[in-house]
């Protein structure tokens, strides 16, 4: 792997493969014009959304943070622009109420795979198939950014839609976190909130400041800015997952203490 594949001597290998067609599939570069003409039928991507919907890095992690129905992989020719070339297929699919995003990118390039084979053979039997691409609309594209990692601790003034959500994207990277401090003399315990939390109710106490537990025992009950998360599940740092039962025989936590 080349560190810059737009480099000279990284297209001089390119064209020395002498290659009918390239295949790219969440690769962190961008191809040259002259990278993507080293191959005789150009490439192809597959692409972890209904493009061109979450175009970048992250598609499917910004598909569960905004709570979308749908999920799918669409097959592109390569363009020299972000997941911006025409769209050779497009598979569908629904998303599974407590569906992760490894589970689902695992789903999505298992759904995949058959149209990007019945791609390249269309175009290795006519390459003028190419022609019948159907090109994207730039106006209703967005964007699908890097996930960063700052991006993992819970603001729990989100609803609990929202941040339940974020457990899901955020699974098994960078994994979505809270922390809890014990008392003043103890530093802040950090809190991994396994999948996936549920939505205990949409009232909130009036005055509630969001981040504040309401009920401990099986299920830790958290307030958040619309609704109250239920936490079944956590791993504290350093340590292996447990249910929150165990993690209470511990860990005294009580009923008005808050997270942050």
């Amino acid at each position: 792997r080349f560190p810059r594949i737009k480099d000279p001597e990284a297209v001089a290998a390119l064209r020395e493969l002498n290659a009918d067609i390239f295949f790219i599939c969440d690769y962190g570069q961008i191809l040259s014009p002259e990278g993507i003409q080293a191959a005789r039928l150009g490439g192809i991507n597959l692409h972890g959304s209904i493009l061109p919907k979450y175009r970048g890095s992250a598609p499917v992690q910004w598909t569960l943070l905004n709570g979308d129905a749908e999920a799918g992989a669409t097959v592109i020719h390569i363009t020299p622009e972000v997941d911006a070339g025409p769209m050779l297929s497009i598979v569908r699919t629904p998303v599974e109420e407590n569906e992760t995003a490894d589970v689902l990118e695992a789903r999505l390039a298992e759904l995949g795979a058959p149209e990007v084979l019945q791609a390249i053979d269309a175009l290795e039997i006519d390459p003028e198939h190419l022609a019948a691409a159907v090109v994207q609309d730039a106006s209703l594209s967005c964007g699908a950014p890097k996930i960063r990692k700052h991006m993992a601790q819970i603001d729990w003034t989100l609803s609990a839609a929202e941040i339940r959500n974020r457990v899901r994207a955020f699974e098994p990277w960078p994994r979505t976190f809270t922390t809890w401090q014990k008392s003043e003399k103890k530093p802040p315990m950090r809190l991994i909130l396994l999948p996936v939390p549920e939505i205990l109710s949409m009232e909130v106490p009036e005055g509630t400041v969001p981040g504040t537990v309401l009920e401990v025992g099986d299920v830790l009950a958290v307030a958040t800015g619309n609704g109250v998360l239920g936490i079944r599940q956590l791993q504290p740092a350093g340590k292996k997952p447990q249910s929150v039962f165990d993690f209470l025989c511990g860990n005294a936590i009580q009923p008005g203490d808050v997270l942050k």
